[in-house]
């Protein structure tokens, strides 16, 4: 736990002793430990474990807070994704899963503003070359893979989509020689994929053979 949340905690536990009333200010988030959540479609703990965190609710895989990692909660929707700040390894505002917020580390100033949330909601602030228009559902589209080809779970920090990707971080293992393709980041660098036995991912660009009709529209 950092320091600042440390004599965070000291200073509650020192006024509730106290018999004073402590509230939290109005823009204080609420810190967690991520653990892993079951996943919407499956009802199964996601493979790889953790959250995915995705730009809306339900929306793309933009990243994956590990299990055991730091994630400050500043938004819970009605069906209990939550957004706020992934503070281990990726550094990055988002929204994670239902279900994935374990043990309370206490509160913390409020760092992801509404204009970031509302920006990292259109696609094509996240990503570009989509396999389906916007709006539509569905899975990922089956894509040749090179199975030497290392699947990670985050390839960006922070939560600039234009500029930070490169940042390969937590390896899941070596791609399927089909994975379900979803888009391309921005960068041209990487795609996102769900690979069959390791679940959401990032692939070099290069590994997986992309498929022909490809999609740029905005949502």
């Amino acid at each position: 736990m950092a320091r600042t949340r440390r004599n965070l905690v000291f200073v509650l536990a020192t006024a509730a002793a106290a018999g004073l009333v402590v509230q939290a200010p109005a823009t204080a988030g609420h810190v967690h430990v991520i653990q892993t959540a079951n996943s919407p479609s499956t009802g199964q703990p996601v493979l790889g474990g953790g959250s995915w965190i995705v730009n809306k609710p339900s929306g793309y895989y933009v990243g994956r807070a590990m299990a055991g990692s730091v994630f400050d909660d500043e938004v819970t929707s009605s069906g209990n994704w939550h957004f706020g700040r992934a503070s281990t390894t990726v550094d990055m505002c988002g929204w994670v899963m239902p279900g994935s917020l374990g043990g309370s580390l206490g509160d913390t100033a409020d760092t992801c503003s509404t204009t970031t949330q509302n920006a990292i909601s259109h696609r094509r602030t996240v990503g570009k070359d989509y396999n389906q228009p916007a709006h539509a559902t569905g899975d990922g589209t089956a894509a040749a893979a090179n199975t030497g080809c290392v699947v990670q779970f985050n390839y960006f920090v922070g939560t600039d989509y234009s500029s930070n990707g490169g940042h390969w971080a937590n390896p899941a293992g070596n791609a399927a020689s089909t994975v379900f393709y979803r888009f391309t980041t921005n960068d041209g660098a990487a795609v996102v994929v769900r690979d069959p036995n390791l679940g959401w991912g990032f692939l070099p660009i290069g590994c997986v053979q992309r498929p022909t009709a490809l999609y740029n529209d905005n949502d």
